[in-house]
C-alpha cells in the first residue's frame, strides 16, 4: 500500500504541475486592457500576455533563397506547422506577408516561385521575369485571399492571435541576387513594370528599387495600396483574433501613421475593429537604415508597438530593456531586437519588463543551425505563457526595485 500510495501522490503531483503550467486561452477580440495598457485583453476581460514566433513563409509558399525544411521540400507544410505551434503553446504569431515572387531567375529554375501572390496573373499578356504570366494589380488573386482567411480561422481555433502585416520592404530593394545575369528580389516585385499588365512601376529614380512605393504621390498606387488592405480587411474581419502590423523595417512613419487611419476609419462601421501594430523604423527612401524614435511610434495612432534593439544605448539587445511605460503593449520582437539568438534571457527580461515577446527562429530557414539552444528558447516562451497565466498582470507592474536583479513583475504587498 505504502508503495501504490506513493506511485499515486507522484502522479497527483504530475498532474498538478501539468495544469499549472499549461496556459488557458480564452479567446475572443483583442482589445488593449482598460486598467493596464501594458497588456492585451480578450472576452474573458483578463490581461492578456502574447508570445509567439515568426518563420517567414506561414502564408505564401515561397523559397526566399532559404532551405525551410531538410531535403528538397522548400515549402512550409501549414498542419505541421499548426502542430509545432500548439505544441510549444505559443499563442501569437507574427504573420509575414512579401510582394516579391523570388529573386528573379531562381525561382523558374527551382521550380519555387513564391505562391500566391495578391494578384491574378493574366495569359496572354506577356511574361513576367520569372517565367510566368503577368499580375494583373487591379484583379485580386481569390487563392491568396482565401488561404488568408483559412489559415487565420485555423490559428483562431488553436486560440493563437495573428498580426497580419499588410506590408514588407524588401521585396522592394535589391537584396538576394540570383542566377546569370543575376536578378533580386525588386526583379521579382509585382509592381516591378516588367511583371504586370498595367504599366506601373515604383522604381520611380531608376535605381534598382521600388521603395518609392512607401513615399509616392502616385494616386494610381495609392489608390491599389488602400484597395489592397480592404481587401484584407473584408477578408478577416469576422474573426477575434487578429491585428494588423502595417509594414516590417520600414521608415516612412507618415505614411505609415496615414495608413493606421485609413484601417480604423475602414473598419469603424464593421462588425469588429482590430488593432494595429506599428513596428520601430528601418529602411528609409535613400536605402539606408534609421530607427524610428521612441516619440514617433508613441504619438503614432498605432495601438501597439514593437521596440527597436538599439533604443536606449542598445538596452534592449543587452537584455536590459527599461520598464514598459509606453501606455502601449509594447513587444520585444527578436526580429528588431537581435535577430540569431536563442537566449532565453531575451524571454524573460522582456516578461519583468512588462514587454510581450516575439521568436525570430533561425532554423526555420536554415535548419542546419537547429539545436537544443532552440528547444530551450521555445520550452522558455511556453513557460512564460504559462507563469504569465498565474500571475494578476491586471494589477502588475515592473518592480525592478524589489529585486536584487532589477528583473521583477509584481503587484506589490500582494504577489
Amino acid at each position: 500500500m505504502g508503495k501504490q500510495r506513493g506511485m499515486v501522490v507522484c502522479r497527483l503531483a504530475a498532474v498538478l504541475i501539468t495544469v499549472l503550467c499549461e496556459p488557458v486561452l480564452a479567446g475572443g477580440l483583442l482589445r488593449i486592457h482598460p486598467k493596464n495598457p501594458r497588456y492585451f485583453t480578450d472576452a474573458s476581460g483578463k490581461a492578456l500576455y502574447l508570445a509567439g514566433h515568426q518563420s517567414f513563409v506561414d502564408l505564401q509558399d515561397n523559397s526566399f533563397n532559404k532551405e525551410l525544411t531538410r531535403g528538397r521540400q522548400r515549402t512550409l507544410n501549414w498542419d505541421a506547422y499548426l502542430d509545432f505551434l500548439s505544441r510549444h503553446r505559443f499563442n501569437y504569431l507574427r504573420n509575414w506577408v512579401i510582394w516579391s515572387t523570388g529573386s528573379g531567375s531562381m525561382a523558374p529554375v527551382n521550380r519555387a516561385v513564391a505562391s500566391p501572390m495578391p494578384y491574378r496573373r493574366v495569359p496572354g499578356k506577356g511574361k513576367a521575369q520569372d517565367g510566368g504570366d503577368r499580375f494583373d494589380l487591379y484583379a485580386f488573386s481569390e487563392e491568396f485571399f482565401q488561404r488568408m482567411r483559412r489559415r487565420c480561422e485555423d490559428l483562431q481555433k488553436r486560440r493563437i492571435y495573428v498580426s497580419i502585416m499588410l506590408f514588407e520592404v524588401y521585396g522592394f530593394l535589391d537584396g538576394e541576387p540570383c542566377g546569370e545575369p543575376p536578378q533580386t528580389l525588386w526583379d521579382g516585385n509585382v509592381f516591378n513594370r516588367a511583371n504586370n499588365i498595367n504599366g506601373i512601376d515604383t522604381d520611380e529614380n531608376g535605381d534598382g528599387k521600388g521603395i518609392e512605393f512607401f513615399y509616392t504621390d502616385d494616386e494610381r498606387i495609392l489608390s491599389l495600396q488602400r484597395a489592397y488592405v480592404r481587401k484584407v480587411i473584408d477578408t478577416v474581419n469576422h474573426l477575434d483574433s487578429v491585428f494588423f502590423e502595417i509594414a516590417n523595417e520600414l521608415r516612412a512613419p507618415d505614411w505609415q501613421c496615414r495608413m493606421i487611419e485609413f484601417i480604423k476609419d475602414y473598419e469603424r462601421d464593421k462588425p469588429k475593429q482590430h488593432l494595429v501594430l506599428m513596428s520601430p523604423g528601418g529602411v528609409t527612401r535613400t536605402g539606408k537604415w534609421q530607427q524610428t524614435s521612441r516619440g514617433v511610434l508613441l504619438s503614432s495612432p498605432a495601438d501597439c508597438l514593437a521596440v527597436a534593439g538599439d533604443w536606449n544605448s542598445n538596452a534592449y539587445r543587452k537584455m536590459n530593456p527599461p520598464p514598459n511605460d509606453t501606455g502601449k503593449p509594447a513587444i520585444v520582437d527578436m526580429d528588431h531586437v537581435l535577430y540569431g539568438s536563442s537566449d532565453p534571457g531575451f524571454v524573460w527580461s522582456a516578461l519583468t519588463r512588462g514587454y510581450h515577446f516575439n521568436l525570430y527562429d533561425t532554423p526555420f530557414e536554415s535548419p542546419d543551425a537547429e539545436g537544443e539552444e532552440w528547444e530551450r528558447v521555445r520550452r522558455a516562451i511556453r513557460q512564460a505563457i504559462a507563469y504569465a497565466q498565474r500571475v494578476d498582470l491586471a494589477h502588475a507592474a515592473p518592480r525592478g526595485d524589489l529585486s536584487s536583479t532589477g528583473f521583477c513583475l509584481a503587484v506589490p504587498g500582494r504577489q
